[in-house]
């Protein structure tokens, strides 16, 4: 059985993988939980496939084309393995383009807006 994990811009929690060159998000407190609110956004380095799914196999709903935009979520997410734009990964990121979907992080610029 595969642990879940996640991956959150800007907070290294326990078994997950630290992205220490991200920046804090520049948001407010929320008054009932004393987190902050993030809103996060990638940018395509190539282009690259929108899926359904963290994984490879799963559907292709549109594709993010280099130097575009989306919003994001800020929290990654540990899926199928796939190499792309260099290297080997698992982890993905929710992006809202094409109807919402997922984009190899490794192909992406991941930012707090």
């Amino acid at each position: 059985m595969r642990k879940a994990t996640a991956l959150v811009m800007g907070t290294v929690a326990a078994g997950t993988l630290a992205m220490g060159a991200l920046a804090p998000a520049t948001a407010t407190a929320t008054e009932s939980t004393g987190q902050t609110a993030q809103a996060c956004r990638v940018v395509a380095k190539q282009a690259v496939i929108i899926r359904a799914s963290a994984s490879t196999g799963s559907t292709a709903k549109g594709q993010l084309n280099a130097g575009a935009s989306s919003s994001a979520s800020c929290t990654a997410t540990d899926g199928g393995k796939y190499t792309a734009c260099g290297g080997s990964s698992e982890w993905w990121v929710r992006v809202t383009a094409s109807g919402g979907g997922y984009v190899a992080l490794r192909c992406v610029n991941w930012f707090t807006s």
